[in-house]
């Protein structure tokens, strides 16, 4: 790493001095005033633009020999200064930009407001969505919710199968209490492998059976049969013990689904809203007679 670097730092010493005389030279036609940014390394200018050391560093590849730096960065100078030279010989023939200039400013202002609408809708929304509207669209709209992938909660465990006390794990890893939990968080520091415990949130079955070893059967054929399982390979035992599951083609769990209806909701109340936000914009304008109409 130490030779990485030091390399990196003769790199861009010699490529500096090797182009700051290109610079003098190739620059010298045009030497306008110039605002350099104050910590930053100028090593090609053309008129105003500036290409900084500190550019050709953001983008170099780490790896590269110093040949290959040189040649990376040698075309990359060479890109951005056509680029430059390109758009100042655009400037120059198009001197009228006022079309380019509106659609610029058109741009700028659509960005800034709907930055400014994802604000008043958060705020407005955020807070407003109870509990309850969200269970009642839940309960009304059951076609929208169902599942194209399993879902399952749970806790899995990969540990050695050279390690100690796992008559006891096997025994823990089934129970669902503080206790329990308590006890296996202490030996999966020492023993596991991997733990994952998700009582409290969903995930995938294609999540979780990629942890596990090669199977006979599918994990989702297993789970139609029991809520606890332990599999074997060559060096480690895998414990899954599934304390919820979901299955594909039934109804996705509301603790799943609720994030994505708090985002239904404030989409179907958000058009209304921002209307309303306009039109008591125009109509306090009017009244306090902002709005000059010209007979």
């Amino acid at each position: 790493m130490m030779r990485t670097l030091q390399s990196r730092k003769r790199f861009f010493a010699g490529l500096f001095t090797l182009l700051s005389i290109s610079m003098l030279v190739s620059c010298k036609w045009n030497r306008s005033v110039t605002e350099y940014v104050y910590g930053k390394t100028p090593i090609v200018e053309i008129g105003t633009d500036v290409l900084y050391v500190e550019d050709i560093k953001q983008v170099l590849p780490l790896g590269l020999s110093d040949a290959d730096s040189t040649l990376f960065a040698q075309q990359f100078i060479k890109n951005w200064a056509q680029d430059v030279l390109f758009y100042q010989n655009a400037i120059r023939n198009i001197p009228d930009t006022k079309d380019i200039d509106r659609l610029v400013e058109n741009y700028r202002r659509s960005l800034i407001e709907h930055e400014y609408q994802r604000r008043l809708i958060e705020q407005k929304f955020s807070s407003e969505i109870a509990d309850e509207d969200i269970e009642q669209f839940y309960n009304d709209n059951e076609r929208l919710f169902v599942l194209d992938e399993s879902l399952l909660k749970g806790l899995f465990l990969k540990i050695s199968n050279k390690s100690h006390d796992l008559s006891d794990i096997r025994k823990l890893y089934t129970r669902q209490d503080d206790e329990s939990f308590e006890e296996i968080e202490k030996y999966s520091i020492r023993n596991a492998a991997r733990c994952e415990f998700f009582y409290d949130n969903w995930r995938t079955v294609a999540e979780i059976e990629v942890l596990l070893p090669a199977l006979e059967k599918p994990l989702e054929t297993l789970l139609k049969d029991n809520g606890s399982f332990e599999f074997k390979d060559e060096e480690y035992i895998y414990l899954l013990n599934v304390s919820e599951y979901a299955p594909k083609g039934g109804i996705e769990p509301l603790d799943h689904a609720r994030s994505r209806i708090r985002g239904l909701l404030i989409n179907s109340n958000e058009v209304s809203y921002m209307r309303k936000i306009k039109e008591d914009l125009y109509d306090a304008a009017i009244e306090k007679n902002r709005i000059i109409f010209h007979q």
